[in-house]
This record gives structure tokens, sequence and C-alpha cells, in this order.
């Protein structure tokens, strides 16, 4: 493939990232400096107030969502009540007299600051050690005479019911009904039809019917007739499905002292570390300096310093910091990824958008790799285990700069080996001189990386011009068209446009001057001089001139060709440069550190618990750690700990969640999936609000912050804060047609869809019509039965299709629906991975489907609520699309969705080829018109193996396919080159790149080389 005629930001300066001090950790074990409480200050800014908020919010949310162990069953965590009347929730009495038993578990609960919880019918989940006691409607209990609440023996206390009954969230959540509509339904229909009564607040009307229809709906088996009347007591077996059991339980995290403190990865911990009063908690008065400050704000009250408690050893950085950040990479980075890095490397806080299949973790990888480089400390932060594996995998096996995975007690084995491993492998002693000159390396880095900076601006001038010249050429051909001929009127024996624009302009004025120049006007271009005339002069000139110089500057363009390869060969060298500049910084610290290293082993191996034994002084050897973003807590909670955390996954998390991993750092990168609502919560409105008002915090701040619990994410929070939100842009990996459509529907043309299309993996969307009908399910869910049948099939034949190694995923947007479907293929015989659910199941780039089965379950006739509901579901419609690799089988309505302007109206009006006129190109039609009054047969906007050529030019023994080359900038050129090479691979045609703007201005000679080619 070469181009018929052939062209990036400001240059880099020294080597190395701004390197922002933070208070440094001053001992082995921070934990031992840290006083027990700290007493607490002037609540200038709202932060305590704030963290009171998130603190009351995450701890209520905890005891919604609590789980009991079967094997606690029987301990001070959970009793199951004696067999007699239901009294609590069928309003057959106001208190509940205790046995033993249920007495204890209260007497603990009181002991240790938990919620104390009544449950009815009690259901039975999972297996073997996952095995959980979730009862199927609960409600908060309390002793009901305080001054006997401790007591245990003859006079058992009793409890009474002090809140509302409630669809148990934890298991609704573990049976997949996340959705918040879904959960405010439930809860309103298990409370409608009772009267309100201030001594019997529990009381469900009609308690038997609406629990048996609860878990009906919810396809929980019966293991007992539900016969309130008359409960058994505890079960001889703990067998899946439902108990005619009532149980007594505590709930929630524990606030009991503790010299470890909480474990990391629990809610207790996040609390701890959300807790300004207690050992080791955010200090509101430190966190100025952190890159928690912007998204608290505390610009507009109290001294921007900070108020350090203990000696501080300032850090010293690595290298001296240079204006813009030079990266450290094993890929190839693109712009919009740079532009990430680079702010990550500079500014306080940074945050990008990151779509699917948009190289999340290729960035990732740049950022540790390049801090790394630089000497700095930094935190990786995800999600999820699998955002931590794909991120670990990229790292490599190199030990210099892979991070070390820290967080529950589960992963303290994991370092040990590492560390062993280390001490092993790196038996050198420090006065080992390197073997390479670190300096050179730098040079040789920030040189290489110069000449893949040079190389953008120079495709981005090509393409800029070309782009300039395109417009020109059509503004030059209309002025012809209109007898104004530039070639005709400035001639170099009259002169050039510039000349004769001075003197069109000056001939407007008055006097002698201005007859003299209207004279030379009529005289010499033979110009009528009426206002008019002068005016449309004037503008020819101009142009003209535009023109001269734009072509002027493109011929001074290199050809592209050569740029394709000069940018292939920078990069090249710029990776390879970079990992012999982290190997040479790394390795000295790595002998250096061999006295740290052994420290933290020991310490590991002689501190049982948690805390941080040794850690402080390892970070100077191995500056990288990772966590998931609820583990933090697992790192010593120093601010300004860490240079840079970068969080990962920041749609799924909450803000509460990222404070602590921001105070822990300097500089914080932000990414996640914009499409993405935010994690639900399972608070109900009047909780939140007490929570409000309790704490004292201002309710329009938290939305101006976006602080407000169970509204939006971590994303969203910090998007607020940040001073602008950067985009990763450039999609790889979905089916071209599919990450188009959410190109277009779910992320506002934003995202560029790169993937080579698969020429032999057939269509790319399947559609089975079936007109089944919404119908509502109990709650605020919707089921499709005839839909749900259908997608059962098309997945069954979907598995015999398919290759070896594929997975396929079934999709549906509602809980009912997934479990009909599930149902359904659960007596099928299947081969290959198919998973079944919610767009959970694509929720990450490394759970991607070859297929996937959307069950989209809307038609004619669904109700509204219905409608909005699944219309507005974004990110089910973002990870179906852009995280199928070659096919998607929607199984639904198809007369229904083909009506309307969503993304499968869009995919649909193509398959039927549908397809809307197609706009005029004037500067296509144009070479396509001087090809075929040669005699050549062309056609125009064929699709090739699915690429779109521009024009295809049959030959006597095969065809050449044209490219236009009409592209804003250098990115656009470098997808036109890739997409010309795949095309000529796909078909074996030659493929020429032609500049628009010569389909105009220089047809006649474009023709001759494309028809000599």
């Amino acid at each position: 493939m070469r181009s018929l005629q052939e062209e990036e930001q400001e240059a880099a300066g020294p080597v190395g990232p701004v390197t922002v001090a933070g208070p440094p950790p001053t001992a082995a074990d921070p934990s031992a400096q840290a006083p027990p409480r700290r007493e607490p200050a002037a609540d200038r800014d709202g932060t305590r107030s704030l963290l009171a908020y998130l603190r009351a919010c995450l701890s209520r949310e905890a005891v919604h969502t609590h789980a009991v162990p079967a094997a606690r069953v029987g301990t001070d965590t959970c009793a199951c009540l004696p067999s007699g009347p239901e009294i609590l929730l069928s309003g057959a009495g106001d208190t509940l007299r205790l046995d033993p038993g249920a007495a204890r578990v209260m007497r603990v609960s009181r002991l240790g600051g938990q919620a104390l919880r009544y449950g009815y019918p009690m259901v039975v989940l999972g297996e073997g050690d996952d095995r959980a006691v979730l009862p199927l409607l609960t409600a908060d209990v309390r002793a009901a005479d305080e001054t006997d609440a401790l007591t245990v023996g003859p006079g058992f206390p009793a409890v009474r019911a002090v809140g509302p009954p409630d669809v148990n969230p934890a298991l609704l959540t573990r049976l997949g009904v996340t959705d918040a509509d879904d959960l405010f339904e439930l809860r309103a229909r298990l409370r409608a039809g009772t009267p309100a009564e201030a001594h019997r607040p529990a009381a469900v009307a009609d308690l038997a019917a609406k629990a048996r229809a609860l878990l009906s709906r919810l396809e929980i088996e019966r293991v007992d007739a539900i016969d309130p009347r008359a409960t058994r007591g505890r079960p001889a077996a703990f067998t899946a499905g439902a108990h005619n059991t009532a149980v007594l339980f505590r709930a929630g995290p524990e606030d009991r002292p503790d010299t470890d403190g909480p474990a990391p990865g629990t809610i207790a911990a996040v609390l701890a570390d959300l807790d300004p009063s207690g050992r080791d908690g955010l200090d509101p008065d430190r966190v100025v300096g952190t890159a928690l400050e912007p998204l608290l704000d505390r610009s507009a009250t109290g001294p921007r310093t900070a108020t350090l408690r203990g000696p501080v050893r300032p850090r010293k950085p690595t290298r001296v910091p240079p204006p813009t950040a030079v990266p450290v990479s094993a890929t190839a980075l693109d712009q919009s990824q740079y532009a990430v890095l680079d702010s990550a490397m500079r500014e306080r806080l940074t945050v990008a958008a990151t779509p699917p299949g948009t190289g999340a973790f290729d960035l990732v990888d740049a950022l540790v790799r390049t801090a790394a480089a630089h000497g700095q400390r930094t935190l990786v932060c995800a999600h999820g285990e699998e955002d931590l594996a794909e991120i670990t995998r990229r790292a490599g096996t190199a030990p210099e700069h892979h991070p070390v995975r820290v967080g529950g007690p589960e992963h303290r084995e994991t370092e040990m080996r590492r560390l062993d491993t280390l001490l092993t492998e790196h038996t050198a002693e420090e006065t080992r001189p390197a073997e390479n000159d670190p300096d050179t390396h730098w040079a040789d880095l920030a040189r290489e990386w110069e000449r893949v900076r040079e190389v953008w601006r120079a495709m981005d001038t090509m393409a800029s011009g070309g782009a300039a010249l395109a417009y020109l050429a059509a503004e030059r051909a209309r002025s012809i068209a209109h007898g104004w001929d530039p070639d005709a009127l400035f001639t170099p024996e009259r002169g050039g446009p510039e000349y004769w624009l001075r003197r069109a302009e000056a001939a407007g004025g008055s006097g002698l001057s201005g007859l003299r120049h209207r004279g030379a006007v009529r005289r010499e271009l033979g110009v009528s001089t009426d206002p008019e005339n002068l005016a449309r002069l004037c503008a020819v000139a101009a142009m003209e001139r535009d023109w001269r110089r734009a072509v002027d500057q493109r011929t001074r363009c290199a050809p592209l060709d050569e740029l394709v390869r000069d940018l292939a060969d920078a990069l090249a060298r710029h990776r390879r440069s970079g990992a012999a500049c982290l190997t040479a910084a790394t390795e000295p610290r790595l002998r250096r550190g061999r006295a740290a290293i052994a420290h933290r082993l020991e310490a590991l191996n002689w501190h049982d618990g948690p805390g941080w034994p040794g850690m402080s002084d390892l970070l100077a050897t191995l500056p990288t750690w990772m966590c998931r973003t609820g583990q933090v807590r697992a790192l010593p909670p120093q601010p300004g700990f860490f240079d840079l955390v970068v969080v990962v996954g920041a749609e799924h998390t909450r803000a509460a969640e990222l404070l602590p991993a921001l105070y822990r750092a300097t500089r914080a990168v932000v990414l996640g999936d914009p499409a993405h609502s935010g994690p639900a919560s399972v608070l109900e409105p009047s909780e939140e609000r007490r929570a409000v008002v309790a704490a004292g915090v201002s309710a329009d701040r938290l939305d101006e912050q976006g602080l407000r619990y169970g509204s939006g994410s971590a994303l969203w929070a910090a998007r607020r804060a940040a001073p602008e939100l950067l985009w990763l842009d450039e999609h790889t990996g979905g089916a071209p047609r599919l990450a188009g459509a959410a190109a277009r529907h779910c992320y506002g043309g934003r995202v560029l869809v790169r993937t080579v299309p698969d020429p032999d993996g057939g269509p790319v969307l399947r559609w089975y019509d079936v007109a089944g009908a919404c119908e509502a399910a109990p709650g605020a869910s919707y089921v499709n039965r005839d839909e749900a049948y259908r997608a059962a099939i098309a997945a069954v034949e979907a598995d015999a299709e398919a290759e070896e190694g594929a997975v396929i995923a079934v999709v549906a947007p509602t809980q009912p629906q997934i479990a009909l479907i599930r149902r359904q293929l659960r007596t099928r015989h299947l081969d290959h991975e198919v998973r079944v659910g919610g767009p959970e199941v694509l929720s990450s780039d490394t759970r991607t489907a070859d297929v996937t089965v959307l069950s989209p379950m809307l038609g004619a006739g669904a109700p509204a609520i219905a409608e909005r509901r699944i219309r507005r579901m974004d990110h089910l419609w973002s990870a179906v699309l852009t995280r199928t690799r070659r096919r998607l089988v929607v199984v639904g309505d198809r007369g229904y969705w083909s009506g309307g302007d969503g993304p499968l109206a869009d995919l649909d009006t193509t398959a039927r080829g549908r397809v809307p006129a197609e706009a005029a190109d004037p500067l296509r039609d144009a070479l396509a018109d001087r090809l075929r009054e040669t005699g050549a047969l062309v056609e125009a906007g064929r699709t090739v193996r699915g690429w779109t050529a521009d024009l295809i030019v049959g030959r006597a023994d095969r065809h050449l396919v044209v490219l236009l080359d009409r592209g804003p900038d250098g990115r656009a050129l470098r997808h036109l080159v890739r997409r010309g090479e795949a095309l000529g691979r796909a078909t074996g045609d030659p493929v020429v790149l032609v500049p628009a703007w010569r389909c105009l201005a220089d047809t006649r000679a474009l023709v001759r080389e494309i028809l000599a080619f």
C-alpha cells in the first residue's frame, strides 16, 4: 500500500515527571507511633461531618447486606428461635421473649455495637463453606426493657421491633436482584395494607401469603410449609431452601476495640479509615497536599497548609522534574493514553473516561512502569480480582516493577513467597557496580520519545493541512464554476493573490489612491470595480493565498509511507529504551534494599494479624503495590504515603471507598466507564436522609460534589473535582459494527472504533423475531416468557456452532428473565462456557464473549415504566455491544425495536440493507466521474470484507481499491493506513491512499497515476 502524495505535539523536556513530595513514613510500624484516639478538632470545612455521614451510610448498609454463615447458627452470631407462633412480623404481639441462645446473641450484639435483627422465614443458600442463612423478611429489634437488656437467667429479656419489615437485601443480592427499582417495589408491596401502629411497626398484613408469593417470585424452594402460626425450631439439617423458622442475629460491623485494628477488606476497615477520631483514621487536618484535597474542596476555608504529626523525613525525587512526562511503556501508547499519563504525572487529580476496549489496562501498565522508573511510590487499586489479575499479567515477571499484592490475610503468604524469591535471586552485594550508565539510558529514552512526538506532529500537520486543502479545493471549484478562475487571474506576470488582495482592498477607498487602484484592477485583471465585484475579488484572492500556502506546506511534508515507517521504528526504539531505563533505575534499588526486604519478611513471619510492620522502609525498594479499592487499610494510613494512586473500575466503586485511597497519595488517576450508573444502594431514602441530618452535613454540598451515598460512583465524584474529564477514545476488540453503535448511542460519538473486521466471521448480527409479551413480575421487574424460551434455544445453537474455546454470554436486563433462561438451560448439555446474567457477565475487558445472546424483553404494548427502565440502561448496551467479539444474537420483537432510535434500531437498519442514501461527496464524485470518462469501471462506497472503500476501480485482471485521505488529525491518518493494510491483506488487491484535495485540484494528474498504478 502506498500514498499517491504524502506529513504533533510540543517538544518533550528533560526526562522524569514532577514528584510532589508528601509526608514520608517515619518507622517500620507506623501504628506504633499513632496515639490511640484523636481529640476532635473544629470542623471548619465540613469534612468531619462528611465522614460521619459516609460512615453512617456504610454501617447501615452493612446491616442490610449482612449474611450469616450457616456454621455460625447456634452461636453468639445467630440463634434459631423455639417453635411456636411467629409474633413480630405477623403482628400477634408487641414483644418477643428470648430463650438463652437468643439472649446470648443480643448480649454480644450490645457489647460489639452491632444491630440486632429478627428474620422469618429462614432461607439457606449455597454449598459447603459458602452456605449462608439469609432470612426472607427482616426487621430491626431492640430490648423491650433496657434495664434487663443484659439479663441471662430465669427472667430472659424480651425484644420489640423498632423498624418496618423489609425484604432482606442480602438475600436479594445473593439471588442477583440488585436493581434499586426492584427493591423499592418489593418493599412497597410487603408493607402495603398494614395499619400504621406505633407499637407493632414490623407487622405485615397477610404474612403467610406474602412470604409464599415472594419465595415463588425468587424461585426459592420451600423445605417446610410456611405457616407463621406454627414455626419450627432449629432444623435438623440446613437444607437449601426456605425453613419455617424464625431467627435472631446480629448484623453489621463490630465496634470492639482491637489493638491490631480490623482486617483489610472488611467494612470495619473502611469505617476505621474514615474515622477522624480513631487510631490511624483519616485526619481532616492533613488532607491538604494529598490527592483527596480536590475532592473535599478545602479551597474556600482554612489555610492551605498541613499540620503534620511527628518527625518528617523528606523524600528526595530520583530525577529532576520535567515540564512534560516521558513515559515508559511496554506497548505503543496512542495520543489519548499519553495525554492521561502526562496529566497523571503532573496534576493532583486526573480523571479519565475509559469505555470498554479503549486500552485502560495498557495505560495502567504504562503508569506503573513510568512511576517505577522515576523512583515514585505507586498504589494501584482495582474494583475486582479479575482487574488485578490482568494488571499482574501485563506487568510480567520482572521483579523491578511487578506490583506487590496486599489485601486480606490470604495475601500474606503470596507476599512472603515473593519477598523470599527476591532475596534468593538478588544475592549481589550492594557495592556491585552497575553494568550500564543510567544517565545514558535516560538520554536515549528522552531522545526516542521526542522522535515519536515529532512524527506525531508531522502526521498531524499533514492531516490538518490535507483537511484544509480539501475544504479550499471545494471552494476553489465553486469559484471557477462562477467564472472566477484563480489560475487565470493570478499569474506570475500579473502578480500573486497577496499582491492583488492588497490592491483590491485599497481600491475600495476614496480619493486619488482608490481611483488609481481601481484603474489597475480594470486594466490588468479585466474585473469590473463596482463594490460587489471588488468584494468578490478580495474573497477569491484571500482563498487563493490560503490555498497556495497550504499546498506549499503539504508538499514540504515527508511522504506518508516514510512517516508510517518512522513512527513504527520510533515506538519500537522507545519501548526498548524504556525497558533498559526501568532496569537501570530499579536494579540498584533491589541490591540496596536487601535489608529492608529481609526486615519485612521477618516481620511477616513474627507478626500475626493486621498492621504494617516493616512496610515503610520496603517502599524504597519495591515502590509499586496493589490491592482492591476496599482493601487499602492493608497499607499505612499516612497522608501522601504514595506519590501516585491509580484507581481502576471507579464506576463500580463507592465514593466512600475512594477517599482512603486518595488520602494515601499526593496524586491520583481515577479511571472508569461513564456509561455505568454506579453501584446500587439498599438504603431506604429515609435512612439516607436521617444520616444527613445526624451528621450535620449539607445536602446541597453532597449533591454538588457527587458524594451523595447511593447516587453515582467514585468516578462521578472524582470527575466533579477534576479540572476536566479526559477520554481514552480508540476502541479495539469488539465487532466494529457493534462497537460503532455503542460509540454513537452510549458515548456521544467520542469513541473511534479501530477494530479490524473479521472477514470470515460471518454476519455480525443475527435476529430471531419473537413478539412475546412483556409481563410484570413481582417487584418492579418484568419477564418475557416467549423470549426466554427462544433465547435458551439460541444459546444452544450458538454453543453447537462455536469453535473450541469460545465463550457465549446470554444477557437479559431483569432478574426474572435471567432466572427463567437459566432454568431453561439447566437441563441442556453445553460444550462451551455459557454465562447467563445481566450486564455484569460482561463487566470487564477481561470478560468478553465471542457470541452474545441478548433478550431485550420489550415489545409492542410493553408498560411505559419497563420501557423507561430498560432503555436507560446504558451500561447494558455498552457492555453487550463493546465486549462481543464476533456476533450478537438478538431474540426479540424486531418490529418494535427497529422503530426506535436506539442502538438496536441502528444495527437492524444496517442489517436489512436499508442504509440511508449516502450524502453527496463532491471530492469523491469528481474523481469517479473523471475515471469513468476514461472508460474505467468504478464503484463508489462499496463494502469489502467489513471495510468501506471510497472507490473500487475495475481493471482488466484485478481491482484497485481507493481510499480518500480526509482525516482531520494524525490519528485518523494512522487509522486510514491500518485500514488500507487490512483491506490489502483481505482482498489481495492493491490499495492506494489519495489526498482528498487532489480530487478537485489535480484531477487529471491523479487519474493518470491511478490508471498507471
